[in-house]
């Protein structure tokens, strides 16, 4: 697959990524102090946050210096895109070098301001040559770079009356991207922007736009996190609650999330809406944790104290990502029998079509009891579609009974088409009816 020249760079730059009354106070003091440092810089007068009592007047001579640079970052840009370009025609992979002239493109980017990368956008827009596709992504990226650090200028930009995104089909990505960078260091603001903005702006505040909102909230108030699902109306559950447990990336982080969504379930009256919340927030849990190993994840299991029914919620998103088979043995350790029989053969059978001589071998050094017994069913079952002969030996290791007949019973209605004698003489032998 080929990847776009933008996309490669990208790749690199969201590799590290994702009292009331007061609080509210505080929301309306930045937003008049950023609307005083935004007509300060169209007068030419820029504001030294460190200082912000003492405006630096900016020059004519240094404000032609500023848009000179825009320009010249732009001419790099366009050129490193036309060469990488040319390569992937040519079939040319990326080197060590290639790569290191990436992180220049990116630091170059970043160094400039929201003034700057306006300039570079229309500069970006004008240069026919370069494909839409390369083009869109290249504007894609300079806002990314900006919203590292100004997060509200992007939003100003792609909310100005302008026609400089006007046809590239952008902005609720890189919104969703900026409101999570905002919402980081400070939500209520973020959030107040949202709400202020949405019936303005409904094709740039979207859905997606909404779940960069609650993912970067979740980062400092999972609480407001969990609120801000049902205030702002998403549906469905699982992308919102993917983003705030995502965002937990500690033992501590987790416990914090775990705790806001005990107290925000408490408050839902709503009985599916609590229980579908829950159940799809334990999964996520359990899809993250698994990616991490068992040790962790079944440590910080054991702090949380799972109530019944959020382990049942949790063990119906775990995978057996290591391939050891340590969560399914858990499992058959922690679930009540019958929950605990369908979620093992449902992660045997994964692991076997997957990689059956690995299921089959940690099968065999399973300790004797229901899990074992469990996953040898599940294994059988399984292969004996294309290995029925494998299959009918791993059945007759189980104890005799209505295990082992069942599990005899589905080989022989799953054995091969193309050899019925040899399905004929396997029901015969065993007395299949």
């Amino acid at each position: 697959m080929k990847i776009s020249i933008a996309a490669s760079i990208l790749i690199l730059l969201i590799a590290a990524l994702f009292g009331f009354h007061a609080q509210q106070q505080l929301v309306t003091v930045r937003e008049t102090h950023a609307k005083l440092v935004a007509s300060a810089n169209q007068l030419g007068i820029a504001v030294d946050s460190s200082h912000p009592s003492t405006p630096v007047r900016i020059t004519k001579s240094e404000r032609e210096d500023k848009e000179a640079d825009a320009k010249a970052a732009a001419v790099e840009l366009i050129a490193y895109a036309r060469e990488m370009e040319a390569n992937r025609e040519k079939g040319v992979s990326t080197d060590v070098a290639q790569q290191k002239r990436q992180m220049e493109i990116r630091d170059r980017i970043r160094s400039l301001n929201s003034a700057q990368i306006k300039i570079l956008i229309a500069e970006l827009r004008a240069a026919k040559d370069l494909k839409d596709e390369t083009r869109e992504e290249l504007i894609d990226l300079s806002l990314y770079m900006l919203s590292e650090d100004s997060p509200q200028a992007v939003l100003a930009l792609l909310t100005e009356p302008s026609d400089l995104f006007k046809g590239t089909g952008m902005g609720s990505d890189v919104i969703s991207y900026s409101l999570a960078q905002w919402a980081k260091d400070d939500p209520l603001a973020a959030l107040e922007w949202v709400r202020n903005n949405s019936a303005k702006f409904p094709d740039l505040i979207t859905v997606t736009a909404k779940h960069g909102l609650i993912s970067g909230t979740a980062i400092q108030d999972p609480k407001l996190a969990f609120k801000l699902i049902g205030e702002l109306g998403l549906e469905p559950l699982s992308f919102a609650v993917t983003g705030i447990v995502r965002a937990a990336r500690t033992p501590e982080q987790r416990t914090a999330t775990l705790a806001a969504l005990r107290e925000h379930l408490a408050n839902l009256k709503d009985e599916k809406a609590r229980k579908d919340l829950s159940d799809s927030t334990m999964r996520e849990f359990a899809q993250n944790i698994s990616k991490e190993g068992f040790e962790a994840g079944s440590q910080w299991i054991t702090a949380a104290g799972f109530t019944p029914a959020e382990l049942e919620s949790f063990a119906g998103g775990l995978n057996d990502y290591g391939g050891n088979g340590r969560w399914i043995e858990w499992i058959g350790d922690n679930l009540p029998p019958q929950k605990a029989a369908n979620k093992i053969e449902s992660m045997v059978r994964g692991w076997t079509q997957s990689d059956f001589q690995a299921a089959g071998n940690w099968i065999n050094s399973v300790p004797d009891g229901p899990t074992k017994n469990t996953a040898i069913r599940s294994y059988a079952e399984t292969v004996s579609g294309y290995e029925p002969e494998i299959a009918a030996q791993w059945a007759l290791t189980l104890p005799p009974g209505k295990d082992r007949d069942s599990t005899l019973n589905k080989i022989y209605q799953n054995w091969p088409k193309d050899d019925p004698a040899a399905k004929e003489a396997f029901k015969q032998q065993h007395g299949i009816k």
